[in-house]
């Protein structure tokens, strides 16, 4: 029997960190600094870029030992728009897969290594989007048979993208301005014969989550909280995509419509301040119908 020979190819794979919030003592600089641990010594570079305003000083005088980590002071354009241009940027640098970290996510031990090796050791040529499994940190993990499968979509923080592909796409969707963006591409990337591969014992972890409780008479309910405006614009592109793709993929549609029902569901019966989040869904599909696209202005004319 022939022994299976492994392809190893030369990749540059470089990681991106977005600046959104600002650090208020050393106990948050400490922080960043080991969640950045969990990925640095396995990127050829590091860029990181502050939208904050505020003066980093200190956190970079924490990162000094790595001689591959870059900085820049840029404004924040939106998710969508920060997006395109960090990829754009990774794409001029010459590199073959990218990755866009923001604050608060971080890798379990091993992980990204196992990532960077999927993509040294694979034909990645039909691979759009390599994912970690996506967990919040309080979630537990169970571990799986299988290594990796193909799913149909993903959010793009601490993903692999392939920039080859991102390139020949054009992008995103810049209209869509916050969240939802990337399952669109992510369905875009299918439907052109692409493949998005979850890596699913490889995980990623999310700290940027709370927990609220509410009791209905001696029972206690629990749910995760939603923040307004990734709620108002997660429900307004939502129904854009299902108009886009009801006819090229009716499967994914059906399934989202379902997660958007539970959704909704959920924050009315588990979510005590579910008045403020269901006027936004509203707001939101308002807008939708109003073919309203871009930065949410509060009900006024854009």
């Amino acid at each position: 029997m022939e022994k299976e020979q492994h392809q190893f190819h030369d990749l540059r794979i470089s990681a991106a960190l977005i600046i959104q919030k600002r650090m208020i003592n050393k106990i948050d600089i400490s922080e960043y600094v080991r969640e950045i641990s969990t990925y640095i010594n396995e990127v050829d570079n590091l860029y990181i870029y502050n939208m904050t305003n505020q003066d980093l000083s200190e956190f970079y005088e924490k990162l000094k030992k790595y001689h591959h980590v870059l900085y820049a002071e840029c404004e924040d354009l939106g998710e969508v728009a920060n997006y395109q241009f960090i990829y754009e940027n990774l794409v001029d640098e010459g590199c073959d897969f990218g990755v866009i970290m923001q604050q608060g996510y971080y890798y379990e031990e091993g992980a990204f290594l196992a990532l960077r090796r999927y993509a040294i050791e694979n034909d990645t040529s039909k691979t759009a989007i390599i994912t970690p499994m996506p967990l919040r940190g309080c979630e537990t993990f169970t571990r799986q048979e299988e290594e990796t499968r193909k799913c149909m979509g993903c959010n793009f923080v601490g993903v692999l993208m392939n920039l080859k592909l991102f390139k020949e796409s054009g992008g995103f969707k810049l209209d869509y301005y916050q969240t939802t963006f990337d399952y669109e591409y992510c369905l875009r990337q299918r439907h052109l014969g692409y493949s998005i591969v979850l890596m699913q014992n490889q995980v990623l972890r999310n700290s940027n989550y709370k927990v609220l409780e509410k009791r209905w008479f001696f029972i206690k309910l629990q749910t995760y909280d939603y923040d307004l405006m990734d709620l108002y614009y997660q429900t307004r592109n939502r129904f854009y995509l299902w108009d886009e793709y009801k006819d090229i993929d009716k499967t994914y549609v059906k399934l989202d419509k379902k997660l958007y029902r539970d959704e909704r569901h959920t924050i009315k019966i588990r979510d005590k301040n579910y008045r403020d989040k269901l006027y936004m869904m509203e707001e939101a599909k308002y807008d939708y119908l109003r073919k309203k696209m871009g930065k949410y202005n509060n009900g006024g004319e854009k």
